[in-house]
């Protein structure tokens, strides 16, 4: 039996403990079952229609971006579009520190106060670094929103550092990182990103490790803070039924203080293409195991980008029979991922299962892959890729968050509102010889990496004979 994950890993939240967390994505997951069930209908990929909204700037840069109404409850989301690309070489995981301090403490409130204000007003605030961009996010009633947003305000513009909160937070940070060393999941997908990304900053965790959290000192998160939390790179996106010119003045009061600074300049090595067939083997305890097999991908706004969304589904379909052709009775977790960024992000698909049974699998896996490159498309899985790569953009869209998120990303990534009105026609000019040349291009084995996780004398002899192995010890 496969068991489908989508998103396998995201780092996010309000709390120490919550950084990292299974998220299979359930609707993506059933409109996948109803695709492929027999005689199911051809998805219509038609243009889509851009939540109407109203933009407004600040003096001082800042960005507001007021939606409609949805539900009874009011989402926003706050977006800073620098994140922990911007971490220093030895100091990684330096910009999650900084965002979680901002919760803890400002120059009116204490943590404690904070949290009370927020269960007072019936809100949700928490936060996700990632490494193109911050977010705080939440949700409040209608009635409680302009408070929750002048909270909001005063934790991102009048935040107080105080070194005993450094120590305690980064504690947990540490902590959090050391529980990381005992989840195959989280070591492989490390070893994965450090090798694939090499010196670009993709190839870190958010999190930081060990050594570099211990490099960090409270006046590099005073810098940070002063870097990135910038008035003119932040976007504020929200539902609200009040008067856009109204809540304009309400927030100017409270944000206007904001001081608008140069950024930072986006310019980062690019990550080292064409590195050849590698295979890393990572020692871990236990009866499981698991591979994760991938390569470089593209930027956001790359033409490519749409046919890789529609081969990310055609993989995902594909699983099912990779795994009846191996063992009908095996149990394996499985997903496929497209990763697209400010430069580029990567293709993999992973897959864990018992020791014992991983190489059968990973050989299936390779087989596929082979008949793949050589134009070996079923185009009824082609056309159901097509549709579902649709289905979750506009079903992400029809959600109030997922709403504010695709707005936003618009800007992050420059790529127009047009990106999401035409999404469905450019999945649609993908035309098959398209996709069978993408295929062959991006399931090359010369250019793609493999990383193995499980007990290394076991599985070492029969990896062996796909090519060298080296021994990894990213952790």
């Amino acid at each position: 039996m496969v068991r489908f994950m989508r998103s396998p890993f995201q780092h996010s939240g309000s709390r120490p403990g919550r950084e990292i967390r299974a998220l299979p994505i359930l609707a993506a997951v059933i409109a996948m079952i109803i695709a492929s069930a027999p005689g199911a209908p051809t998805v219509k990929l038609a243009k889509l229609t851009v939540p109407s909204f109203e933009r407004k700037s600040l003096l001082n840069g800042m960005e507001l971006l007021i939606l409609p109404p949805g539900p009874s409850r009011r989402s926003f989301r706050l977006m800073i579009e620098n994140g922990a690309a911007f971490d220093p070489v030895d100091k990684w995981g330096i910009t999650h520190l900084t965002t979680r301090m901002l919760l803890e403490e400002t120059e009116i409130r204490s943590g404690d106060l904070i949290r009370r204000q927020l269960e007072s007003l019936d809100a949700e605030l928490e936060f996700q670094v990632v490494w193109d961009a911050i977010y705080l996010y939440g949700n409040a009633p209608e009635g409680n929103l302009a408070a929750v947003l002048g909270l909001l305000g005063e934790i991102v513009v009048r935040p107080f550092f105080r070194e005993e909160t450094f120590e305690r937070l980064r504690a947990q940070q540490l902590e959090e990182v050391r529980n990381q060393l005992n989840r195959p999941e989280v070591v492989t997908q490390k070893a994965f990103l450090a090798h694939l990304f090499g010196p670009n900053p993709y190839g870190h965790g958010v999190l930081g490790t060990v050594e570099t959290l211990n490099n960090l000192e409270l006046r590099d998160v005073k810098i940070q803070y002063r870097k990135l939390f910038l008035p003119n790179q932040a976007r504020l996106a929200l539902h609200t039924s009040a008067e856009p010119q109204d809540l304009f003045r309400e927030l100017s009061r409270r944000w206007g203080v904001w001081i608008r600074a140069e950024a930072a300049p986006f310019t980062f090595r690019r990550a080292p293409a064409g590195q050849g067939w590698r295979i890393l083997l990572q020692d871990l305890p236990g009866d499981e195991a698991l591979f994760r097999w991938g390569r470089l991908g593209v930027e956001m706004g790359s033409r490519d980008f749409y046919a890789l969304k529609m081969l990310e589904e055609y993989l995902t379909l594909s699983l099912p029979g990779l795994a009846r052709v191996v063992e009908a009775e095996q149990q394996i977790q499985a997903s496929s991922r497209v990763k697209a960024f400010r430069m580029p992000g990567y293709l993999q698909l992973s897959l864990r299962t018992s020791s014992d049974r991983l190489m059968p699998y990973l050989k299936e896996f390779l087989q596929t892959m082979s008949g793949l490159r050589k134009g070996e498309v079923d185009s009824s899985l082609m056309e159901e890729a097509r549709s579902l790569a649709y289905l979750e953009f506009r079903n992400r869209l029809e959600d109030p968050v997922g709403r504010l998120t695709r707005l936003l990303d618009t800007s992050l990534y420059d790529l127009g509102v047009t990106y999401i009105v035409n999404y469905g026609l450019r999945l649609r000019r993908v035309t098959p010889e398209d996709f069978r040349t993408l295929l062959m291009e991006y399931l090359s084995q010369d250019s793609s990496l493999l990383v193995v996780g499980g007990p290394a004398a076991e599985l070492k002899p029969e990896l062996e004979e796909l090519g060298p192995v080296q021994i990894s010890t990213v952790r």
